[in-house]
């Protein structure tokens, strides 16, 4: 009996020569593992006379292996949000004794899950999905690894299986708005194509939630759409200009930004712009940005903590949760106090 007790999967990982997570894996029935090297798993615990024990966790965090998957339409931009995030996270993991191996699915894998498994013969702990997937595809994820825990980056739904990490796109849109509201300008146009994500969409919402307050009617008509299937393009801004332009993202806020400027508009004497994420935090088109900070860094370190607390059985899934950013004032807004120090 005694040393039945004194096997532990880290004593089997070393005599086969494999990581204990995927001792884990091959002794708990899941996938990841080959049928052959299941087998031999299996046939030394009985020869060693493993037990497992209530109190051993199923995996240790130095040897926790973490997999990661981003949509491939997230990262065709440069610089990516989500890459920076998926950066933060490998550099937290590492803190933390963990390892992370990263997945890009492709559209055609997206829409067709079934025929692309994630992860194929990794012995992966947890799963990381971070930006938007299609529901079918999360589905067919936690399907394949039905004992897994997983977490959402910046997504959310109503599973309760699964852990939602999200931005703060409605709240920090209505206060993006409002900082123009508060400037006296109500003229304002929403640009981001609505319905393309969540946070899009999220964010159309603030700005109309910030325009409701003050007794302003927003309709569709005053939204100008900036990408179609993931890929961004130049906006067609109206003839006539309205006081302010409020962008979904800073990639799109730049852009707008150069299309006036290439139409003598001067930014921010004529016309405001703000945007959203403070990413990439850098000043362009020689102007410092006002947006939304989103820190991806302690993104990353929350959905770190709650995947550990998760491989640990610490705690259960606790649905979603609003990681909040900052405003920041920068230069692009006409204030009625000019700010100088474009500070956040």
């Amino acid at each position: 009996m005694e040393r039945r007790k004194s096997i532990r999967m880290e004593t089997i990982a070393k005599e086969l020569g494999v990581s204990v997570v995927t001792v884990s894996n091959a002794l708990n029935g899941r996938k990841g593992v080959s049928e052959e090297k299941r087998r031999r798993i299996v046939a030394r615990a009985q020869e060693l006379g493993y037990s497992a024990s209530e109190h051993e966790p199923v995996m240790k965090k130095k040897d926790c292996l973490i997999g990661c998957i981003v949509a491939s339409r997230f990262v065709q931009e440069f610089p990516s949000f989500y890459m920076e995030i998926y950066k933060n996270i490998a550099r937290e993991a590492g803190k933390r004794g963990c390892m992370t191996v990263l997945e890009v699915v492709t559209s055609e894998m997206e829409n067709h899950a079934r025929s692309f498994p994630a992860f194929q013969e990794t012995g992966i702990g947890g799963i990381l999905l971070i930006g938007e997937m299609k529901r079918t595809y999360v589905d067919h994820v936690k399907k394949q690894y039905p004992y897994l825990p997983v977490v959402c980056v910046d997504d959310y739904d109503v599973r309760e299986d699964i852990d939602y990490i999200v931005t703060d796109s409605f709240g920090g849109m209505e206060r993006m708005t409002y900082l123009l509201l508060q400037q006296g300008l109500t003229d304002l146009v929403f640009v981001g194509t609505v319905g393309a994500t969540d946070s899009i969409t999220d964010r159309y919402l603030g700005f109309c939630k910030a325009l409701e307050r003050r007794g302003i009617t927003s309709n569709l008509h005053e939204v100008i759409p900036d990408r179609e299937g993931g890929r961004l393009f130049p906006p067609k801004l109206p003839k006539h200009l309205p006081q302010g332009f409020v962008c979904n993202c800073d990639k799109t806020a730049f852009e707008v930004i150069r299309m006036l400027r290439g139409r003598g508009i001067r930014v921010p004497e004529d016309v405001s712009v703000v945007g959203f994420d403070d990413f990439p935090r850098e000043t362009a088109e020689h102007i410092r940005l006002a947006t939304y900070r989103n820190d991806a860094k302690l993104i990353a370190q929350l959905s770190l903590h709650i995947m550990i607390n998760r491989l640990e059985k610490k705690d259960r899934s606790c649905g979603v949760r609003v990681v909040e950013g900052t405003v920041v004032r920068g230069e692009s807004v006409k204030y009625r106090r000019q700010c100088t120090n474009g500070g956040g």
